[in-house]
């Protein structure tokens, strides 16, 4: 079974930091970073729009500048928010990169920034505004989209944007139909978020292409 490093096994490492990334890879088929803009323009890797939610610092991403950023300390570490090349160095070219975006606005710079690297890549978003506009700059990039509380109209997106993945709450893969759905589209499904063996296995028995776990499984 597949596995990605959710934010870098954020369970285990501070989450999408350099650190993180390195130690995921060391051990994941793909790292899973998220992709959002700073004061100062760069790319950044952070989940949270606000970096209370995530270190001891104040104020939102959108408005402080990358040094500022890289100065505070993510779940308690010695690590700041990265910049986005700087996680990409540390991510060896066997493994995959998904790269999630989490506003609108960086579509294009994110694009260009991939570019340059020989890792396999897949963008993903729960938002498909993002995913539209990452299909119209580059037809090659495979896309997943994320999947909210609608399953049924999260599907129907995913197919008509021409997704490659789908990425599921893992519960919605036992109590939904959306696995066999999914297949027949020719989609792969990816599960999220999960933090042990034993469901990485229950889903693999589910038909579940891939997990994207918070932890190493």
């Amino acid at each position: 079974m597949h596995v990605t490093a959710h934010r870098g096994f954020g369970d285990e490492y501070p989450e999408n930091t350099v650190c993180a990334a390195r130690e995921a890879a060391k051990v994941a088929d793909a790292v899973e970073i998220d992709v959002r803009r700073c004061g100062t323009g760069e790319l950044v890797v952070s989940h949270w729009e606000s970096v209370e939610w995530v270190t001891d610092g104040e104020g939102d991403v959108a408005d402080l500048s990358a040094g500022e950023l890289a100065d505070l300390g993510v779940d308690g570490s010695d690590y700041g928010i990265p910049l986005l090349s700087e996680v990409l160095e540390v991510i060896p070219p066997s493994v995959g990169i998904n790269a999630e975006i989490k506003e609108t606005g960086v579509v294009a710079d994110l694009l260009a920034a991939l570019e340059g690297v020989a890792n396999d890549v897949v963008v993903s978003s729960l938002h498909p505004d993002p995913l539209w506009r990452t299909r119209m700059l580059d037809e090659t990039v495979p896309l997943a989209f994320n999947f909210g509380v609608r399953p049924d109209a999260n599907f129907l997106t995913a197919e008509t944007i021409g997704c490659e993945y789908a990425n599921p709450h893992w519960s919605l893969c036992f109590v939904t139909g959306l696995v066999e759905s999914a297949h027949d589209a020719g989609m792969e499904v990816h599960a999220w978020p999960v933090g042990s063996r034993l469901l990485a296995r229950v889903l693999e028995r589910r038909g579940v292409d891939g997990v994207i776990a918070t932890r190493p499984i």
